[in-house]
């Protein structure tokens, strides 16, 4: 009895899937692009019951099941992609990007790796190698991964900023700014790059041009407690202090336990002579990193130290 009823569900739900498999992909495809994943997954569901051997809608359904936090099946329908059709990049690509998602680097970039033998031109693949090589200390792997990868597909936003990461970290700025030039230029609504191009110009004290780099990222990202944490150390380095102060409290009210955040605020009054609000910042700072209790102790127990008067000259008798 209990076959009998299968197969009459299993006869209905064929009659129920009266279209193409394509089709089926394409609605699915639709759906999750419009954020409706249940009801994507039950398209690629449909598609794959037509059609067995469909690697792009295999690949679909494990980026949904991704979506909805179920990585196991995620990378058993990436797997099953690649064995229906071992040419197939994206498959390689989402189960490397699962991979990445779980920290685990160097198993990414193995497959990575191995679709890149199949298929030399695959942009992405070289991008997404990169930030493995990048989060695995590999900077100029990773260097000239991102360099493939641009050279293969120019438009490739991430992979020309994720290069000019991987340059700043080998200290080649003049590399790392003619990126996020061309990056800014083509794409002046990129706050990443904004950011990163301000770092830069605080790094080699052109303190005025890194306001102006991390100002815009701000306005593009006003949200951002470490854009306004980075705009408020080159505020300060002008000499601007109360400016400074002013992003650091939109900073921790968006992000109350930024131990950095409160750091560069006891410095900042500390310098002010401001010794009160500088021990409370410290404080602040201590209690949300204390893996670093030393260095915020050592600076309130500054605080409290006389200031030393200058020595004078002594005269020979």
């Amino acid at each position: 009895m209990k076959r009998e009823l299968s197969f009459i569900l299993f006869v209905f739900s064929l009659a129920s899937c009266n279209r193409a498999p394509e089709y089926y992909f394409k609605e699915g495809n639709r759906l999750a692009m419009s954020g409706k994943t249940m009801e994507s997954l039950e398209m690629y569901n449909k598609a794959l019951l037509l059609k067995k051997r469909y690697p792009e809608a295999l690949t679909s359904r494990g980026l949904a099941y991704e979506k909805l936090g179920d990585r196991r099946k995620a990378r058993y329908d990436y797997e099953k992609a690649i064995a229906v059709d071992g040419a197939y990049g994206p498959a390689y690509n989402n189960l490397a990007a699962s991979y990445m998602d779980s920290g685990d680097y160097r198993e990414a970039a193995r497959r990575l790796s191995a679709v890149l033998e199949i298929d030399p031109a695959y942009a992405r693949a070289y991008l997404n190698r990169g930030i493995c090589r990048y989060k695995l200390s590999d900077y100029e792997g990773a260097l000239a991964d991102f360099s493939k990868a641009v050279e293969l597909d120019p438009k490739l936003e991430p992979a020309r900023y994720q290069r000019a990461l991987a340059a700043i970290r080998l200290g080649d700025t003049a590399a790392a700014l003619g990126d996020l030039d061309a990056l800014i230029t083509s794409n002046p609504e990129a706050s990443a790059a904004w950011f990163e191009r301000g770092r830069l110009k605080y790094s080699i004290k052109d303190y005025p041009g890194a306001v102006a780099d991390l100002g815009r990222a701000v306005r593009l990202k006003p949200a951002s407690p470490s854009y306004l944490y980075w705009r408020a150390r080159a505020v300060a380095k002008t000499g601007y202090y109360e400016g400074a102060l002013a992003d650091l409290e939109l900073a921790l009210k968006t992000a109350p336990a930024y131990a950095r955040a409160w750091s560069l605020r006891g410095d900042i009054y500390a310098l002010m002579k401001q010794n009160g609000p500088a021990a409370d910042s410290y404080s602040r700072a201590l209690e949300a990193d204390p893996a670093n209790a030393g260095v915020y102790q050592a600076r309130i127990a500054a605080l409290s130290r006389p200031a030393e008067k200058p020595r004078g000259k002594r005269r020979s008798p």
